[in-house]
């Protein structure tokens, strides 16, 4: 993958895969009235010639996409006349979609492609990434890392490296790493006044996008109950485990805070197997092949699931964010839920948290 920024011949390299019969020159830090292009490209189309002016990032986050997205807009909006293009070393299909959405033509090392204009149409879709993806820093979605976001956005703005690893229970040199990589990413950045968080929604399209790849162990049980809400009352009136053992997610936890959708079972994620075990005991559940109306769940999260539990109605739950991750890819109206939950609880919260 090319690092930093590529070279005149990479460029043209790429370009030339979406001219294959055209002549491409590129030339490199042109100035173009008011504006500084990373590289300029000519192709020959024909008896026209064709300039593209080459914005290139090597984005690694949503944020930093969002800042290039904003950045290529201002400077097609300041010279209708000039074509400006976004290149990237891979896009994924979101990133492209996003690209198009905001009308950025773009390009990226791959082949995908959508250049519009009077003398162009490129709509090239669908070839995966070819490089070999080479982990260079932490990753801040990780069980225990996520821990520093989670404290940012529910203590909000304005505290330290030191203050945030006392509550999470890191140290601070791990933390301070974390940091690092946010402020990468951006989406943290450092005042006097403490860390402060950015793009807080594009914030949660990359962790979402980190967390649909995980799996949780699972057992499914049926309790003799009429529906999923009597399960949950069923909980409530004889479980006796400890709070913070337990707690419930997905359309059963969101119905305690923000109800959208029906549901037909409760999802609940227990700390350890024994936990499991004693609660489908108290219920009196039989675990089954099919037909359950109770999941219970160890989580990936193993750790950082339950920061931030909330007590709601005599029941446990994970917090805001926990559940809008596990919502988001839920095959059950899951995504519907995850935006109702965004912009009735999360979102404010967002906000807040990205003022000093």
């Amino acid at each position: 993958m090319p690092e930093n920024e590529p070279s005149r011949d990479e460029i043209r390299s790429a370009l030339e895969q979406l001219f294959p019969s055209e002549k491409v020159a590129v030339a490199e830090e042109v100035q173009v009235n008011d504006q500084r292009a990373d590289f300029e490209a000519r192709v020959r189309l024909g008896k026209q010639r064709v300039s593209l002016l080459v914005e290139y990032k090597d984005v690694s986050s949503e944020a930093r996409l969002m800042e290039a997205i904003e950045l290529l807009r201002s400077r097609q909006a300041r010279h209708s006349n000039e074509h400006w293009v976004f290149a990237a070393p891979f896009l994924s299909p979101s990133r492209q979609n996003l690209l198009r959405e905001w009308n950025v033509p773009f390009f990226d090392f791959a082949g995908n492609a959508w250049i519009t204009g009077d003398a162009t149409h490129i709509d090239r879709r669908g070839f995966p990434n070819p490089f070999l993806e080479q982990r260079r820093s932490r990753d801040p979605f990780s069980d225990k890392a996520s821990l520093v976001l989670r404290s940012l956005i529910s203590s909000g703005p304005g505290r330290g490296v030191r203050s945030i690893a006392e509550e999470v229970g890191l140290s601070p040199g791990y933390v301070s790493k974390v940091v690092q990589e946010l402020e990468r990413r951006g989406y943290v950045a450092r005042h006097e006044g403490g860390l402060v968080l950015r793009h807080g929604r594009e914030l949660l399209q990359d962790w979402a996008g980190a967390y649909r790849k995980r799996s949780i162990e699972t057992k499914d049980y049926f309790v003799q109950a009429r529906s999923a809400m009597a399960v949950m009352d069923a909980m409530k009136q004889s479980l006796h485990l400890a709070g913070d053992q337990y707690a419930l997610t997905m359309q059963a936890g969101a119905s305690l805070i923000v109800r959208y959708a029906d549901f037909d079972s409760v999802d609940v994620y227990v700390r350890q197997a024994e936990v499991a075990a004693a609660m489908a005991h108290e219920l009196n559940a039989r675990e089954v092949d099919r037909g359950a109306n109770l999941r219970i769940a160890l989580p990936y999260y193993r750790v950082s699931a339950f920061f931030g539990r909330q007590e709601v109605e005599g029941l446990s739950l994970v917090s805001d964010v926990q559940l809008y991750l596990d919502l988001y890819d839920y095959p059950l109206r899951g995504r519907e839920q995850a935006e109702q939950l965004l912009e009735r609880r999360l979102g404010p919260r967002l906000e807040t948290a990205e003022r000093l």
